[in-house]
Formats: structure tokens, sequence, C-alpha cells
């Protein structure tokens, strides 16, 4: 025990757990799976999918604080859970990476200073926090997270040239890595990303990235090509979508604007929706010509391979709103108007609304390609949350009435 240790004279509080999580909390968590899915890829020398794991924790990690800010949950323990994950996604899981890609023996004592360096960083911005650079905010010392943006595009690098240059390599990260950790701990500003798209755009972009490079070097399928693909199919569904509540909003083709059948359905299942979706997806997937030669003019197969765009297209489309209907006949036996979200239950029928139109597809797509059991079910999973980004942005560019 430390002898710097605090010690609480606070009653203990009424409750049997030590604390209660919040939502922002439950952001935050989410990088210890992640990390967990990473470390067993990282120790079957699967080493891109465990960086691709590792930028999915990178994003929990960069949504926690956005969300805890715009929730009003922002709080000292949060910053303290974050810490901990900023060890484990930044600190501990590269340095497993770079033992098991060869950075063993004399070499790993680089690894030393990283980890301590990072270390040090971490417990000064609990103490402190962000500092003042002018009018915004800035890093005091280089963030930790960094860590992933040197190493990856160095073994990406690695991974491309003749195996010859491996020891040239581990000496350039040798010497990154201590510049870095250098770095780490200079009492100088350091520039902060603030921007919710920039930081989606590096941890996704490195998620996408990584995990295509992964199949290009022929490691097994694994949980992150799994996820990607199930990513990819959603695309066409996405465009899809968008441009339906396009037409809906500009009231295009309104002599098909007919409820297929009010008592069953409601008023919101139409004709026009029935017919316009599938059109409209199968031209989402026809917009994925380009990078279906693309990817496989470098190796990569993708679920779409060799089957008819402008068909998987329809038959997506065609799932979608046929998985609508079910949802839509229990809501109107239930007395619950259309359009509407009521209170009690209210996050059960939101949830609902999404993942209907998800199974939908996915048994589509089962019957359409051969897919493997884990693109469906991470289809099935991830869908809801794309879905409700993508009627977010709708909501905000005046698409749609409501953001659910």
């Amino acid at each position: 025990m430390s002898s710097a240790e605090p010690v609480s004279s606070a009653p203990a509080a009424a409750s049997d757990w030590l604390i209660r999580l919040n939502r922002a909390d439950l952001i935050t968590l989410a990088s210890v799976p992640l990390c967990g899915i990473a470390l067993m890829c990282a120790l079957q020398q699967q080493l891109f999918s465990a960086l691709g794991w590792l930028f999915l924790a990178m994003t929990a990690d960069a949504m926690d604080g956005v969300y805890a800010r715009r929730w009003g949950l922002t709080r000292e323990f949060g910053r303290y859970l974050d810490g901990f994950m900023d060890v484990l996604i930044y600190l501990a899981m590269p340095a497993l990476i770079l033992v098991q890609w060869g950075m063993t023996g004399w070499w790993a004592w680089v690894l030393i200073p990283f980890v301590m360096a990072g270390c040090i960083r971490l417990a000064v911005f609990n103490q402190s926090g962000n500092i003042q650079r002018g009018s915004q905010l800035a890093y005091a010392g280089m963030p930790v997270f960094w860590s992933l943006l040197l190493i990856t595009p160095l073994l990406l690098l690695q991974a491309i040239l003749p195996a010859t240059f491996k020891p040239l390599f581990q000496l350039v990260l040798c010497l990154v890595l201590l510049v870095f950790s250098v770095q780490m701990v200079r009492a100088r500003p350091f520039f902060k990303f603030t921007s919710v798209r920039q930081m989606l755009s590096i941890t996704l972009g490195g998620f996408i990235l990584t995990t295509l490079m992964a199949a290009y070097v022929h490691e097994e399928m694994t949980l992150g090509s799994a996820l990607l693909a199930a990513l990819y199919l959603q695309v066409p569904v996405v465009i899809g979508g968008v441009a339906h509540m396009w037409c809906v909003s500009h009231n295009l083709l309104p002599a098909l604007v007919r409820p297929l059948h009010r008592a069953y359905f409601g008023a919101n299942k139409t004709w026009r929706g029935l017919i316009l979706v599938p059109l409209l997806t199968a031209a989402g997937a026809l917009l994925l010509s380009p990078v279906e030669w693309l990817l496989a003019a470098i190796g990569v197969t993708t679920p779409l391979a060799g089957h008819s765009l402008l068909a998987t297209g329809l038959v997506a489309g065609l799932g979608y709103v046929v998985g609508e209907l079910p949802n839509s006949f229990y809501k109107r036996r239930l007395g619950i108007a259309a359009g509407e979200v009521p209170e009690q239950r209210k996050y059960w029928f939101i949830a609902l609304d999404q993942v209907d139109s998800a199974v939908g597809v996915a048994l589509a797509y089962m019957l359409w390609l051969p897919l493997h059991s884990p693109v469906l079910v991470f289809y099935v999973l991830t869908f809801p949350l794309v879905a409700l980004l993508v009627k977010q942005w709708l909501y905000s560019k005046q698409l749609k009435n409501s953001a659910t």
C-alpha cells in the first residue's frame, strides 16, 4: 500500500456496489471486449486484425467524452476510467503486437520507456487535464493515442516490402518509439482533435485499412473481417434509405402514396416505399462497382464478389421493407398510431424499429449470398446503431421528422 494513498472519512454509500456506472462509462468500458478480441488476434499472429480492433476501441475512447459532455455526465471517475482504458489500448496492446511482430530480445527494451512515459503522461493528464492554447484547448504533451497512428503505417509498409527490410523497420520503429516517448512527457502543447468527424474518420478509417490489409496478407477469416463485411453490406441499404427519404421529403410520385393496408400496417407503409426502396437500394449497390473492381484488383474478395450488384440491391431493399411489416402489424394491434413512439417501454419500441429491418435484410442476404454466420450476426447487431446515426443525420438535414 502506498503511503500517499488517500483515506476517505465519508460514510459508505447506501449501495452494494462501489460506483454506479452511467451511459458514458459503458461507452468507455466497450474498449475492454474490443481489446480482448485484439488480444486473441495478436496471440494468433493476426496482427492487422488486432490493430483493427484497437482502432474500434479507439472509437469508443474518442466518443465517451463527447457523449459525457452532451449528456451532462462528466465526472472525475470517468476521466480516471478513461485513463485505465488508454493504458490498455495505446500502451499494453501495441507493445504486445510489436513483440508478436518480432520486436524481441534487445529490440524489446525500447518498449519499457514507451510504456513508462505513456503512464506518466496519463497520470499528469488525470491530475491537470487539458491546457489552454490561445482560444483553443490543447494536450499537455503528445497524447498516447498517437502510438497507433505511428505504429500502424510502419507495419503496413513493412508487410508490403520484401522481408529483407524487416531489420531496417525494427530500427526505425525503435527510433520512432523513443522520440514518441520523449514527446509524451515534454511540457509543451500538442494539437487536440475537437471534431467528431475528424475523430471518426481516423478511427474507422484505421479499422477499415487494417482489416483490408489483414485480407491482403491472407490472415484467416476473423471477427474483424466479418464486422467489416457486415458494414460493407449496409452501404447499399444506407444509400437507398437516404435516397428514399429525399423522395419522401420532396413528395415524388404522390400517386403511389397509398397505404399497403391501413388497418394492418398503418398509413406510413405505402406502395411508394415498397417500390422505391428496392430500386434505390439497387442503385446504391451499383455505386459499389468501382470499389468491387479495385478490391478485386488487389486480391481482396468481398461478400458481393461474383454476384449481380443490381439483383443484390433489389433483394436487400425488398428485405428492408418486408422486414418492417411485422413490427408495424404488431404496433397496430397494440393501438399505437403510425409514426408514434409510446412513452411506456419507449426504448424497447425504438430498438424494435431499428432491428426489424436489420433482420429482414439479413435474412434476404442469407438467402441470396453465401455469408458466414458471424457476418449475419454482426449485421443485425450493428445495423441499429448505423440506422440511428443515419436518421440523426437525416433529421439534421430536415429530411426526416424525428431522429429515431
